[in-house]
Formats: C-alpha cells, sequence, structure tokens
C-alpha cells in the first residue's frame, strides 16, 4: 500500500465531475471535459512521470448528503485518473468532505505498510469483464463482510495485485460494484448496483506482480468514516 499524498496540491477553480458514459456533445461530456481539462493543467506532469500518487478532495455543499445522493468516488476517480495516464500511479485517493473548495495533489508514491492485516482477500481467476469476476469478488465479501454491518459512511481501501500488463483502472469500479454484503444493496435484483456513495474516503493501490498472470489478488480494508 502507499500513503497519501503528504503536500496540500492545488485548488480547483471547477468542481469535480462525475464519468459520464453519455455521447460526446452531451453537455454532462462537455462539463466533464472541461474539468479534465483544468485538472490536467494542474497536475502538470512530464510525460513519462511515473510511480506517483493522487488525491481527489472533492468539496460539496453542506446541503448534500456525503454518503448518498450518487457521488460515487471511483466515478470521480476513473476519468480523472484515464485522462491523466492510470499507467503512472501506483495509488489513487479520493475523498468527499463539506467544503467550498476541491483540491487535487500528487506525489511520488510513498510505500506504506498496513497496521493489520486485510479485511478481505480473494484471487480471482476469471476474466475482469465477466460477471463471474464479480461473483468471486462478492462471494469472497459475503463471507468477510461484518454481520451485524457497519452503518454510515465508510472508508475503504482496495490493493489491486496483478500484472504490468493489465490497465489496473479497468477494475476499479466491477470491484467496488461486488462489495454489496459490505456496502448494502437496494435493490436485490440488482446485485451488482450497491450502496457505493456510502464510501466518503476510497484508496486505491497497485501492486505489480507478472507471476499472477491474468489473475488478479485483491486485498480490502475497511471502516467506519465520518461523514462530515
Amino acid at each position: 500500500m502507499y500513503r497519501r499524498p503528504r503536500v496540500s496540491g492545488v485548488e480547483l477553480d471547477r468542481t469535480p465531475v462525475l464519468a459520464s458514459w453519455n455521447r460526446r456533445n452531451h453537455p454532462d461530456q462537455l462539463k466533464l471535459n472541461a474539468f479534465l481539462d483544468e485538472a490536467e493543467v494542474a497536475a502538470a506532469l512530464p510525460e513519462a512521470d511515473t510511480h506517483l500518487t493522487l488525491e481527489l478532495q472533492v468539496g460539496l455543499p453542506r446541503s448534500r448528503q456525503l454518503a448518498n445522493g450518487g457521488g460515487d468516488l471511483d466515478n470521480y476517480l476513473f476519468p480523472l485518473a484515464q485522462r491523466l495516464g492510470a499507467w503512472r500511479f501506483d495509488a489513487v485517493f479520493g475523498v468527499k468532505s463539506v467544503g467550498a473548495t476541491s483540491r487535487l495533489a500528487l506525489s511520488r508514491a510513498e510505500p506504506l505498510a498496513p497496521d493489520r492485516e486485510p479485511d478481505m482477500v480473494v484471487r480471482t481467476t476469471v476474466s475482469s469483464s465477466s460477471r463471474a469476476w464479480k461473483e468471486q469478488v462478492r462471494d469472497a465479501c459475503a463471507v468477510a463482510a461484518p454481520t451485524e454491518g457497519i452503518p454510515g459512511a465508510l472508508g475503504i481501501d482496495l490493493e489491486f495485485r496483478l500484472s504490468p500488463d493489465r490497465n489496473w483502472s479497468t477494475v476499479w469500479k466491477p470491484a467496488i460494484d461486488s462489495l454489496g454484503p459490505l456496502l448494502g444493496v437496494p435493490n436485490l435484483n440488482r446485485p451488482f448496483a450497491p450502496d457505493d456513495d456510502r464510501i466518503v474516503r476510497l484508496g486505491l493501490h497497485r501492486y505489480q506482480d507478472a507471476s499472477l498472470g491474468w489473475d488478479i489478488l485483491l486485498r480490502a480494508w475497511w471502516g467506519a468514516a465520518s461523514d462530515g
């Protein structure tokens, strides 16, 4: 695992924008691209810079509940990592908090030993684009998640051990979508659409291991977090 950047970063003029899958000229896409343009300038990354960490701090108005309302942190982080180059980063962090400003921070990756054993470990053995991959993660989560549940806002760290040949950012969303036994699932007919907006602090960590081939070893840590 890796430390969060230990720099305050750059204050952003625009509020971070969630990923959009609409057509290119849709207002949501235009708004997203305008934000990404600003973030890319703020990051000012040299072309070949690698082994970095990134943190996006998303400031939201007090009138909005942080742990619901559809503000999934991975949907803020994915388009940003894609624009800057996910291959550059050993870790990507996202935080939602009440505030008038949002910030983007980058630094060199600093390894950090976890202070405890992971809450969940699973080695996936099928294509990460398949439903079976999500089922492997969900089944492991069902065994590991506390029976009584964890109410309210959550902090989660996920470590992806995988081949250097893989684009690790493409497995963020399916991994989080498979944590229904921990996050809760509003509609049992949609088991891979959990309450992931409950995550107000998210850490995504990469460990490259060519010996895994196309398997992925996923380790997860979770706990209650402040939603203020």
